[in-house]
């Protein structure tokens, strides 16, 4: 990257998070439970077969660049919440639907989390489903409550953890069968066409749910140093993690194809309570993501230095605990695609924004 990617507005403030903190809480914000179940990994990369590592080492890049880029964009607008930095990004113009789209699929995604947590519990434990995602999103209430600093503070400590869970279940998983980069059995194809489609589409679906956390700690940093390195860390740590995943599951194939969870089913074959510890990773990466996606919904409807914040919080988990319950298919299957062109928007307008304000050489 070039010495400054950005210029503008510079900080006065000092640096409150340490750029090790911050790669971590990256890694901890895109790592989250479709993941951990390895059915993201599957689809976006494992069924494209041995052109599946150039969409990792792509996607890895991708998390590199934009989110330096995003934590920049950050710094110069001392944002607060997503909005300044999409509007940066794509224009007054498209703007509100950038924002609108961005800030449902937080709110979708946070339901998500909450119910998915429900399930885990019910299946693996016996508790009915409102005890899991209640306890849930209390704890994820109680991480944001205090601010961008609780939220890093959660996410930098359980990102070694499910950083090190993860590599070591598909390590054991590769060595079982034996490193191996067979085609795709007959009548599995990928969902996109391509590497570079794929590659591409994972990191705008995901930059998407980080934008407000990566935004927000680009504002508490004074130089662009420290974003620099902790997007470069947070990338080859996001990027390390998918290789593990992807060889895992490749070197399984077909087996890998069978299940739902492919991770726990793995972790089961290690050892035999292995998949009832993998059902803790699991929720330790729902609430990295349940706390990621709350903390950005309530920073843009309010401002976490507001009264206002811990009350937007409460209300917003509560809303999103009330959803998960009745059901939200239905806008899910109107609005999440449109999360995608959404991504694609931003990403085009911050590489574009990027572009401009180069300065080779200074």
């Amino acid at each position: 990257m070039p010495g400054r990617l950005m210029h503008g507005k510079e900080t006065s403030t000092t640096s409150s998070i340490p750029w090790l903190a911050m790669a971590l809480a990256y890694v901890g914000t895109v790592v989250g439970a479709g993941f951990a179940s390895g059915q993201e990994v599957l689809q976006f990369f494992g069924l494209l077969g041995r052109p599946g590592i150039a969409g990792i080492v792509l996607a890895a890049a991708g998390f590199a660049f934009f989110g330096y880029v995003i934590m920049d964009l950050g710094r110069i607008e001392r944002a607060t919440s997503h909005l300044p930095v999409i509007r940066s990004a794509v224009g007054k113009v498209l703007t509100p639907f950038v924002d609108f789209v961005v800030t449902f699929f937080l709110f979708g995604a946070t339901c998500a989390m909450f119910a998915g947590a429900g399930s885990v519990l019910r299946q693996e434990f016996g508790l009915p489903w409102v005890w899991g995602a209640s306890a849930m999103a209390a704890a994820s209430v109680f991480t944001v409550v205090f601010g961008l600093k609780g939220v890093v503070s959660s996410l930098s400590a359980v990102a070694p953890f499910l950083i090190g869970a993860v590599i070591l279940v598909s390590m054991k998983a590769t060595s079982a069968r034996g490193l191996k980069l067979p085609a795709p059995p007959p009548g599995y194809g990928p969902v996109l066409p391509g590497w570079f489609v794929s590659g591409a589409a994972y990191v705008s679906y995901n930059i998407i749910m980080a934008v407000p956390v990566l935004a927000a700690m680009g504002a508490r940093t004074s130089t662009s140093s420290d974003l620099r390195k902790s997007s470069l860390a947070g990338a080859s740590g996001l990027g390390l993690c998918l290789l593990a995943v992807y060889l895992a599951l490749v070197s399984n194939f077909p087996d890998s194809l069978r299940y739902e969870v492919p991770m726990a089913r793995f972790a089961e074959l290690i050892h035999p309570s292995g998949k009832l510890i993998y059902s803790a990773v699991f929720l330790l990466e729902v609430y990295t993501t349940a706390v990621a996606d709350l903390f950005g919904l309530a920073s843009r409807l309010r401002p976490e230095d507001t009264p206002a914040f811990k009350l937007v919080v409460f209300a917003s988990a509560l809303a999103a605990l009330l959803v998960a319950r009745t059901g939200f298919s239905t806008l899910v299957r109107t609005v999440y695609p449109l999360a995608g062109v959404a991504g694609l928007l931003f990403l085009s307008g911050l590489l574009l924004t990027a572009v401009r304000r180069i300065h080779w050489g200074h």
